[in-house]
């Protein structure tokens, strides 16, 4: 301890010093008055020149207690350096592999340079700034700064900062003002990278090009709650504009009230004492969300290890003004609130594309064009999905969009072809987070001049009720045996065939079904249909014979009260039951009479 009697000197000129207790390593002044919160300081910044810090007791009575510095541990350099490397490493490698994913290159020492360039140096510059705002309020109350201890992480690359556990606030009021101005020059850097992100990002389609390893991103609240006219919920964003939205997550975990963070000093500022309390409520939270992002269990070891109870002011004689205690917590609350994502970066099955399942039916002629809608979730304003449909050409006509999703039409061009028949198209649609095949069917229908439905020629329409079974007649009017299929397109209707071609069996027609439902008619001779519906409805039943010449009968199915002594579908066992197929007629291409 340093020579006791200069210590006495430089107290006893700030306070009035009653009693003087000296210890092996401190002396306790016990002192009448508190004097104000610029006489503490004076003290700090002259016991400083010798070499003592003081902190304040106010239980029992007021007591300020002086140490010699040197029993303040030093900073830990090593393990701050080995921390931030740790951190830069993993954040080069997150920004290479997103590069390279993002537009598809292969070359590793150019994505090592962009990923560098373009997301771990911009998600460092986010944290340093922070770091810029937090030396700025050290600064204004007279305190030395200590670097934090950078996060690393896989996944993201990182989970910001922590506090060092060193740092000495001289007052409650010093501790908020690190904290808020850290939290508010993050979240402005961070904001700032998400819109020159978004400048930058060239404004073409999509192509292969550009493509997104992730497949799902949980964007922080302040999308589409402050940002939702220029950045829809499902962007693909730049690695700039990623680095942002890992500006924007990591600041909001470091609002959480705990220990050395940010929110950590917030709070303990506000709360004193009773912070201890908030900080394990914080914890809490923080295991809960690292179930669904393992990760943050990083940061829940690192704030155990540094000391949940984090800071407290060396003078706590005096408190802060309610005024900047509920400014500092609001900001604090808005910036958990609109940046907090408690699984940041995840991969999911889930579609984002829709193509309907639908059939479509062309005139005699081919005189006309095939519309398909897809729906594609946005992703973002400056990219558009690329399309492809094998075999045969396409145009876009156009889209609608929405805040949400696209929807997109695509035209077949059909028109003039030699098709006959039923022609699977196969379209691909590429997002950038996944690549969706589908098949639509589209039947070319010619005029059959040798059958007819009922001995009336078709079309023909013709009303039943549901759960009844109903007969359809076709008749052949050539002399050869015809081979037929059935085919039915259908909204919302089941439709099965009882006792062909097994007696007492059901089989369920399917318009998706490779081979079909087929049956013969003799020459000169006829074939009834029974058929059974267990969904009221609308549908189209095609009697499909070889080169695409085919009937149609229209069949309006009523409803009725169902049986109680029926479970759908089930007059008769059933035979390849593979479920209700159900069909929107708002997808069928125009029938044209023949």
């Amino acid at each position: 301890m340093i020579e006791s009697s200069i210590i006495d000197g430089i107290v006893k000129k700030y306070y009035d010093v009653s009693e003087v207790e000296n210890t092996r390593y401190s002396m306790v002044f016990h002192i009448q008055g508190r004097g104000n919160e610029k006489t503490f300081g004076y003290l700090l910044d002259e016991l400083d020149t010798v070499g003592a810090t003081a902190f304040t007791n106010d239980f029992p009575d007021s007591q300020i207690i002086v140490i010699n510095n040197g029993n303040v541990s030093r900073e830990r350099r090593g393990l701050k350096t080995l921390m931030l490397f740790l951190s830069m490493a993993a954040l080069i490698y997150t920004g290479s592999v997103y590069y390279s994913s993002y537009y598809s290159s292969d070359l590793i020492y150019r994505n090592i340079i962009y990923g560098t360039l373009f997301y771990a140096i911009p998600v460092i510059f986010i944290l340093l700034f922070r770091e810029a705002g937090k030396y700025i309020a050290l600064r204004k109350n007279h305190i030395k700064y200590n670097f934090p201890i950078f996060v690393p992480s896989p996944g993201l690359g990182t989970l910001g900062t922590i506090n060092s556990n060193k740092n000495q606030f001289r007052d409650s009021k010093s501790m908020i003002e690190a904290g808020t101005f850290s939290l508010l020059f993050g979240f402005f850097a961070s904001v700032v990278l998400i819109i020159a992100g978004a400048a930058i990002m060239p404004y073409v389609n999509y192509s292969s090009a550009i493509h997104s390893p992730i497949s799902a991103l949980n964007f922080p609240l302040v999308f589409p709650l402050a940002l939702d006219h220029l950045f829809p919920a499902y962007i693909i964003p730049d690695p700039l504009e990623l680095a942002g939205y890992v500006g924007i997550i990591t600041t909001a975990l470091n609002s959480m009230p705990v220990g050395f963070m940010d929110g950590g000093l917030v709070f303990s500022g506000i709360l004193g004492k009773q912070f201890k309390y908030a900080s394990y409520a914080g914890i809490a939270i923080l295991l809960a969300a690292s179930i669904l992002y393992p990760y943050i269990l990083i940061l829940v070891v690192l704030s155990v290890l540094l000391g949940i109870k984090g800071a407290l002011p060396m003078n706590n004689f005096f408190k802060p003004r309610a005024s900047v205690k509920w400014l500092a917590l609001v900001i604090v609350v808005i910036v958990l609130i609109l940046g907090f994502a408690p699984l940041p970066l995840h991969n999911t099955n889930s579609n984002n594309v829709a193509i309907p399942d639908s059939c479509y039916i062309m005139q005699q002629n081919n005189t006309g064009n095939v519309s398909v809608n897809i729906t594609v979730q946005n992703h973002g304003v400056n990219i558009s999905p690329l399309f492809s449909v094998t075999p045969g050409n396409f145009t876009v006509k156009g889209f609608t969009q929405n805040k949400t999703d696209t929807i997109y039409t695509l035209e077949l061009i059909t028109y003039n072809h030699n098709y006959s028949g039923r022609k699977n198209f196969t379209i691909t649609v590429d997002t950038g987070m996944r690549s969706v095949q589908k098949t639509v069917s589209v039947y070319f229908l010619k005029p059959d001049s040798n059958m007819h439905i009922n001995k009336a020629p078709g079309p023909e329409s013709l009303t039943e009720k549901e759960y009844k079974p109903f007969n359809i007649t076709v008749f052949n009017y050539s002399n050869r045996t015809l081979n037929a299929q059935i085919i039915p397109i259908f909204n919302g209707t089941g439709l099965y065939m009882i006792g062909y071609p097994v007696n007492n069996t059901e089989i369920e027609l399917n318009p998706y079904s490779p081979g079909g439902v087929f049956f013969g008619i003799p020459g000169k001779g006829n074939q009834k249909l029974t058929m059974v519906s267990y969904d009221p409805g609308n549908l189209k039943l095609i009697i499909l014979e070889h080169g695409g010449q085919a009937l149609i009968v229209n069949i309006n199915i009523l409803p009725e009260p169902q049986p109680k002594t029926l479970s759908p579908p089930g007059i008769f066992p059933t035979i390849n039951y593979t479920g209700y197929y159900y069909m929107q007629l708002d997808t069928i291409h125009s029938f044209y009479n023949f």
